[in-house]
């Protein structure tokens, strides 16, 4: 069991009339508590988180409490990605005291940056303005006197020297929306195809692409997006809602400044529309589809598209792949160079059906029973010859099985075999001599009437007072 810890950031009020106050996602995620303090007062109020977005990294929270709406409280305004250059100050409580910290600097870039995964890239403002932790919420203001503010601070480079990045009101604009037609956040958008840059002469030559056109080339298209039964791969897509894509995969953002054409689809709500002129065989074609959220092959957020999940029969340890598991079993910075290489070619690839999980075989905790098997973390593909798509699947199978062996194929050919009934009779015990209560985890309970328990010491009740 881990200790509980506690956090601090910033906060500011967008709506006084609807109690609503602005903060990181990456602030008050997994809380159990959130108290927040006013400027140059001491008392805390208890307060509630209504809507978290951990893809935009943005959260809406209130105070119940009468008391803390008394004074007069002004609502921060909003305004449009400031122009290069132009003056940030940004506003919060960094480490180092409790009083208010002001930092100034001013607008460097503004580009697709790393929100909460790298994976997951979202229009923002780069600043040279010192952002520390502490400052994670608070307002980015690009007029102090007239409380016009151009986004919310929310991280930094750790390996470079004031690099901050804040969040644009486009993203805010987006989430905010999204909390009052909706009540939750659902996400972004993905354009369901990857595709790349067409710089190179012979690869625009072979596709008969004119030297005045520009575009980027579809390569693969997610088979459950909307975009599949639309697009070809080797399709040139050279338009998108209108505007011109360049060579390099971008477009016109502002006067001299160019982004990432996913940034518009980014800007969409889910079940939009999205135009594309697309250059196929010759032919140019004008085509539409609705977009929808993506759903990786491998999760990427622990909270929104994935949650923990187990199954352990014979000391064998299986999880579903998703990048938080891979962030605990590596390190958060080094899962990338220190995981299997055919589990890293997983992560970029798109699931096949709705309900489709890699399984992984994490580790053996050591028994009799599996004795010189030494695999960890590696696929599973195969359970008695049945082809494998998700852990309930797997757990199912396992509890079903009448054979005399258990055969788990993985990945490569290799397989791990055990006896059906010695590891029925064995699991209880691994689980004990492990402290584990159950064999599976919460989500997998309740499926079949098989669940293993570990084996509990006898006890005695006696007569007696405490």
């Amino acid at each position: 069991m881990r200790p509980q810890r506690s956090s601090s950031g910033s906060a500011f009020i967008v709506d006084t009339k609807r109690r609503h106050i602005m903060t990181n996602a990456h602030v008050v995620s997994n809380e159990t508590t959130v108290h927040v303090r006013r400027p140059g007062n001491p008392k805390k109020w208890r307060a509630k988180v209504l809507c978290e977005g951990k893809i935009a990294d943005l959260a809406l929270v209130t105070v119940e409490d009468d008391q803390f709406w008394t004074d007069e409280l002004l609502d921060l305004q909003f305004v449009d990605v400031p122009e290069l250059q132009d003056s940030i100050l940004v506003a919060g409580y960094p480490l180092g005291g409790d009083s208010l910290s002001i930092t100034k600097g001013i607008v460097s870039r503004v580009v697709m940056t790393r929100y909460a995964h790298a994976s997951n890239k979202l229009l923002g403002i780069q600043i040279d303005a010192a952002i520390n932790p502490g400052n994670s919420g608070g307002p980015a203001f690009a007029n102090l006197q007239e409380a016009k503010v151009a986004g919310v601070a929310f991280s930094k480079l750790s390996n470079a020297d004031n690099v901050g990045y804040i969040i644009p009101y486009q993203i805010i604009k987006h989430f905010l929306q999204e909390y009052e037609l909706h009540g939750i956040f659902r996400g972004c958008c993905s354009v369901g195809f990857r595709w790349q840059d067409m710089e190179n002469t012979h690869l625009r030559e072979h596709l008969q692409v004119a030297p005045q056109q520009s575009g980027s080339l579809v390569y693969k298209i997610d088979p459950l997006a909307p975009a599949h039964e639309v697009l070809k791969e080797n399709d040139v897509v050279m338009q998108i809602d209108g505007i011109p894509i360049a060579d390099d995969g971008t477009v016109e953002f502002r006067n001299e400044e160019r982004v990432e054409f996913s940034h518009i689809v980014r800007a969409k709500h889910i079940g939009e529309s999205l135009d594309l002129k697309v250059f196929r065989d010759g032919t140019l074609l004008d085509l539409e589809y609705q977009l929808k959220q993506r759903r990786p092959l491998v999760p990427i957020l622990h909270g929104v598209d994935c949650v923990p999940s187990y199954f352990i029969v014979g000391g064998l340890v299986f999880v579903p792949l998703s990048i938080p598991f891979l962030e605990h079993a590596y390190g958060g910075l080094n899962w990338r160079k220190l995981a299997p290489v055919p589990i890293l070619a997983l992560v970029t690839e798109y699931c096949e059906l709705p309900d489709e999980q890699v399984i992984v075989l994490f580790q053996i905790l050591a028994a009799e029973i599996n004795f010189g098997y030494k695999f960890q973390t590696v696929k599973c593909e195969l359970f008695n010859g049945q082809e494998l798509h998700n852990l309930k699947q797997l757990a199912e199978a396992v509890d079903a099985c009448k054979e005399k062996y258990m055969r788990f194929g993985l990945e490569g050919g290799k397989c791990v075999i055990l006896d059906r009934v010695q590891a029925n009779t064995d699991t209880p015990i691994i689980l004990k001599q492990h402290a584990i209560t159950f064999d599976r985890s919460a989500d997998l309970q309740g499926a079949t009437n098989n669940n293993h328990v570990a084996e509990q010491p006898d006890t005695q009740m006696t007569e007696g007072t405490i």
